[in-house]
């Protein structure tokens, strides 16, 4: 009997080492290598970055902002409708390329037979027909924890082009077309500095009172600029 109870404190430091080995020490060194790949994506502001998107992003449908905006001479919001009225601008719905392209141009039915042909008409009519929208993919996008509203931005005078670069100059958007990596960093400065307005006067200060409503003083004593955005942590990490 005694012999058995000695037994049981060497038992027990037998097992205790054997769980430190098979799942502590694993668990720790996974860690780690979290760690050390996780630090060469850190950006200049400290945000952990996303892994970087494909050279080109592949969209189900070959689409080209250029001939949309600069040919053709459609508006951003004409197909990104809520994003002078909402947080986000919303991708194109069926109907807003239907209200185009229900009408097939052409001078004769053989002219418009071979548009009907075009690989992108066609592959637009099929999802039509199978009562389904367009699977875009997002390009911008911003992680999880950050809330961004276009339409504070939109209602207060940004062009679409100050975030997202010169769309209507590309067939493909790609990184290169990518004017930001939409970090942090890139955020702040615009919060922090100021941007220039149409008439070229750069904005002051915020001032808050409680509640985060802007003062009238403060507004007053920019007239002409467009006061700088919250440097409040809760305004952006909801």
């Amino acid at each position: 009997m005694d012999g058995r109870l000695s037994k049981r404190p060497e038992t027990r430091s037998k097992l205790a080492r054997l769980f430190f080995i098979m799942v502590i020490l694993p668990a720790f060194l996974y860690s780690l290598a979290e760690l050390a790949g996780g630090a060469d994506q850190q950006t200049e502001s400290g945000q952990q970055a996303k892994s970087a998107p494909p050279a080109e992003f592949i969209q189900p449908i070959e689409f080209s902002h250029k001939t949309h905006i600069e040919k053709g001479g459609v508006p951003c919001e004409f197909c990104h409708v809520y994003a002078r009225r909402s947080i986000n601008s919303g991708a194109p719905a069926m109907a807003s390329c239907f209200g185009c392209h229900s009408v097939v141009a052409g001078s004769d039915e053989d002219q418009k037979e071979a548009i009907r042909k075009q690989e992108a008409i066609k592959k637009l009519l099929e999802y039509k027909a199978n009562g389904e929208s367009v699977p875009w993919k997002k390009i911008h996008d911003l992680p999880d924890f950050v809330h961004f509203s276009h339409k504070r931005h939109i209602q207060v005078g940004f062009d679409c082009t100050e975030c997202h670069g010169e769309i209507d100059q590309h067939d493909v958007l790609s990184i290169q077309t990518m004017i930001t990596d939409l970090s942090m960093g890139w955020c702040m400065k615009c919060h922090t500095e100021g941007r220039q307005t149409v008439n070229g006067k750069i904005a002051g200060p915020v001032q808050k009172t409680r509640g985060g409503k802007i003062m009238k003083q403060a507004a007053a004593q920019q007239p002409d600029g467009i006061l700088l955005g919250s440097k409040d942590c809760y305004t952006c990490h909801k």
